[in-house]
């Protein structure tokens, strides 16, 4: 997709763009993929090339896993790296003052979340 379509890099590139300024140029050499669908043949590499086609000339970023370089005992915990993130997110004391519960979204909907400011 462009810029303004619902693919994943227009996605990466919205999320990006809506963080602090300053961070920006940090974050676009550091998106980081997780999970097994990733894992796919050519994933890193075809994102990476979307984005650069996407994006205003001259903007670089840094896919991680590069599948040409070596990220060392990534790619071991690859294929359950986001449920290792939302288990170590949901086991922090924080975590109850921003959980939903099934009857709050049942109740609200995605509404929910935007009233808790998450």
């Amino acid at each position: 997709g462009r810029a303004g379509g619902h693919g994943l890099p227009a996605l990466v590139q919205k999320a990006i763009s809506m963080c602090d300024r300053d961070l920006q140029p940090d974050l676009l050499q550091s998106v980081v993929l997780a999970g097994g669908t990733t894992m796919l043949p050519g994933f890193s590499e075809r994102l990476k090339h979307e984005l650069v086609r996407i994006s205003a000339p001259g903007t670089s970023f840094n896919v991680v896993p590069d599948n040409k370089g070596s990220e060392r005992g990534y790619n071991s915990q690859r294929k359950h790296a986001a449920w290792i993130g939302g288990s170590m997110f949901a086991s922090l004391d924080t975590f109850r003052h921003v959980m939903v519960t099934k009857q709050e979204w049942e109740d609200c909907d995605e509404s929910i979340i935007h009233r808790r400011g998450v």
